[in-house]
């Protein structure tokens, strides 16, 4: 008889434990609440990527931007950042992307191959990397350009043009040491910080 009552009361004490535990959201009688337990911290929220392409109608931006320093990972070499003209600008933005050219690209050359020289007596190279956008924005001095190459990966740069450091490059002529463009620029995983780069006409 005592072994059946020790039994009953152990039931009931463990019934009343299981009531407790069970309800951790609930209030004791003493007014003791549990704290709860913590929430998962939420995911990380990627910054928006840039997407579109955009420019300011009447900015004349024309030419070949070369850099001050070597802008180089591994062995590709940035040559240059090459602007269309306006009727570029306009036609890509209008869906005509056909071609291996844009209104803004990236020329990078592989330093380690096969090489010669062009009429100007400028070194050139067997390979090279011609990145295109997957977008851009541009206009009242700044520009923004994100594009893909399966070798060198993400291309990002952000960057200001200086409109009148342009307008006074185009008026010195060839051999004008103005800079007029200022940025960073991410290659793949390395980034590159306060980039300039000088104005060329062209042929």
């Amino acid at each position: 008889m005592r072994n059946l009552l020790t039994a009953a009361a152990l039931a009931a004490s463990l019934a009343g434990c299981n009531q407790q535990s069970g309800g951790q959201t609930e209030a004791s009688s003493s007014g003791f609440q549990p704290p709860a337990a913590p929430a998962a911290a939420p995911a990380a929220v990627p910054a928006p990527a840039a997407g579109g392409f955009s420019h300011v109608k009447g900015e004349d931006v024309f030419g070949y931007y070369i850099p001050n320093t070597e802008v180089k990972v591994g062995n590709w070499r940035l040559e240059n950042i090459s602007f269309g003209l306006e009727e570029d600008f306009t036609a890509w933005e209008g869906g005509a992307r056909d071609g291996p050219s844009a209104p803004i690209m990236f020329d990078f050359v592989d330093v380690t191959s096969a090489n010669g020289e062009n009429e100007m007596g400028q070194t050139t190279y067997a390979k090279t990397i011609r990145v295109l956008p997957t977008s851009y924005k541009i206009g009242g001095g700044d520009l923004r350009f994100t594009g893909k190459d399966a070798t060198l990966g993400v291309v990002q740069l952000d960057g200001t043009v200086d409109m009148a450091a342009l307008k006074r490059a185009r008026a010195a002529g060839p051999g004008a040491q103005e800079t007029v463009l200022r940025t960073g620029l991410m290659i793949g995983q390395t980034p590159f910080k306060n980039l300039s780069f000088n104005w060329f006409g062209g042929d």
